[in-house]
């Protein structure tokens, strides 16, 4: 491709609202939600991850009048930085990404393993990772199921680790439900994961995963119910890592008070309103969600947005200043809106209200 055309076709891109291309990944304890939403191959034996946008593994697909393109988002991003993101944003992560998103699905399948993600000076000491693995899960469909967050209070954390690394080496089942504190999950419903938490996705539920972009993924597991992986291959436990990061001032009440937030409004207009649903001192993007039954306006402000319709049919999101600037999502898709898109609009194009969950990163 010509190196204009390439210009000329990002140029066009970075100007409007644009999904990416995702993947679909089977696992152990995958689930069938979403392979059937999506109408996905019968030969997938299940679908737990959905890379709706994880930077570095996601492509843009461009169409021209008789061609089209398929590149890397991280060329995307690379190339079209500032106008993207913002050259705050830009300066400040060092001209990555800085947000990743991707479902979780278990419905019908089971439970994630109990698991633990680094902190900001432990990935930097032993991975020389600039950023902290935080994570966020957002229910998006749940039946009956839990969420699995910190150490519960009646008992030590040491008897917890004692099991871990007993069940590492022997292969002994370890009562996770004893040690473990779980909640009640339900539609809806915002859990904030800071580097540092025990936690673990229960079955029958999907969530929108939300995290911090990492060149690895450092999930430290500490129990995995002995299961084998898809080829047959005992799944490992990292107990080592995991007894170093795990911060056990994460315990019920902490969860509770902290990590489990109640909703606050932020604004409102005749029908629609908005709330912050997810905010913690050591995450670095701020979590809403919009209720809205025809439009709702809004401003990036210089930053980049990412909108996911989590309830309802279906919605367009457009520029303010061109209408031809569009993108129309349906239920669970997800869109970003470029920093240099400014003014734009939500508009509700299904029956009934809908929902969109809304990702941007903190203000100073």
């Amino acid at each position: 491709i010509p190196k204009l055309a390439f210009e000329e076709i990002f140029e066009h891109l970075v100007n409007r609202p644009f999904r990416c291309k995702p993947c679909y990944i089977e696992g152990v304890w995958g689930g069938d939600y979403i392979k059937n939403l999506r109408n996905l191959p019968e030969k997938m034996r299940n679908c737990a991850w959905v890379f709706d946008l994880i930077p570095n593994e996601v492509s843009l697909v461009a169409k021209t009048s008789n061609m089209t393109f398929e590149f890397p988002y991280v060329t995307f991003y690379r190339k079209m930085g500032i106008k993207l993101m913002g050259k705050d944003t830009v300066e400040k992560y060092g001209g990555v990404f800085p947000i990743r998103f991707n479902y979780d699905d278990g419905v019908n399948g089971g439970n994630m393993s109990i698991q633990v993600h680094p902190t900001r000076k432990y990935n930097n000491e032993n991975f020389n990772e600039p950023f902290q693995q935080d994570e966020s899960y957002y229910i998006v469909h749940t039946t009956g199921s839990r969420t699995y967050m910190g150490i519960r209070d009646k008992y030590e954390p040491k008897e917890f680790y004692d099991a871990v690394q007993k069940s590492e080496k022997d292969g002994s089942e370890v009562d996770y439900e004893k040690y473990v504190n779980s909640i009640v999950s339900r539609q809806g419903r915002q859990f904030l994961l800071p580097g540092g938490t025990l936690h673990s996705s229960g079955v029958n539920q999907v969530v929108l995963e939300i995290g911090c972009w990492t060149v690895g993924s450092y999930t430290f597991k500490m129990y995995d119910y002995l299961r084998t992986d898809l080829d047959g291959t005992r799944r490992p436990i990292h107990s080592k890592h995991g007894i170093n990061v795990i911060d056990t001032s994460r315990n019920e009440e902490y969860v509770k008070t902290k990590l489990v937030p109640e909703r606050k409004i932020l604004d409102k207009g005749d029908d629609w309103t908005e709330f912050i649903v997810g905010e913690h001192e050591k995450m670095f993007f701020q979590l809403r969600c919009i209720e809205l039954y025809t439009q709702v306006q809004s401003k990036t402000n210089g930053k980049f947005h990412v909108l996911n319709l989590v309830e309802g049919q279906k919605a367009r999101i457009e520029s303010l200043d061109d209408s031809s600037a569009a993108y129309e999502i349906e239920y669970l898709e997800m869109v970003v809106v470029p920093a240099c898109l400014g003014r734009y609009r939500i508009i509700n194009m299904g029956a009934g209200p809908i929902t969109i969950h809304k990702t941007l990163l903190k203000s100073e």
